[in-house]
């Protein structure tokens, strides 16, 4: 499947080559930088490994109804942030209301782009 780990490495290291190269990681504050790696990280979380499309026209409600608006990357993005607010992780929890809806945005925002 190309959805793997090896396709998040992949991603996740050329966001942080291109991000360094072009000298976009250096006028990033920590936040922001780790929000793009974080993106990276998370932007085909539970890739189901068919496309929204193909989604889009399957008949079973059970695969369909998983997937918000059938948009993959707004799940994958869900997702993320469920995973990271979950009790036991709590990556964000000492974040400020403000900071945390910044920092989502930001995530959330990578992530969608994303879809082509």
């Amino acid at each position: 499947a190309y959805h793997n780990f090896y396709h998040v490495f992949d991603v996740t290291q050329t966001a942080y080559a291109m991000a360094t190269k072009t000298g976009a990681l250096a006028r990033l504050s920590p936040w922001l930088r780790f929000a793009l790696l974080t993106a990276a990280l998370c932007h085909d979380l539970e890739h189901p490994g068919v496309s929204s499309p193909f989604l889009a026209n399957v008949k079973s409600q059970e695969i369909a109804g998983a997937f918000k608006d059938v948009l993959l990357e707004k799940h994958h993005a869900l997702r993320a942030f469920e995973v990271m607010v979950w009790q036991d992780i709590g990556i964000l929890k000492g974040l400020s209301s403000e900071s945390y809806w910044a920092f989502r945005h930001a995530v959330a925002g990578c992530i969608l782009a994303t879809d082509f």
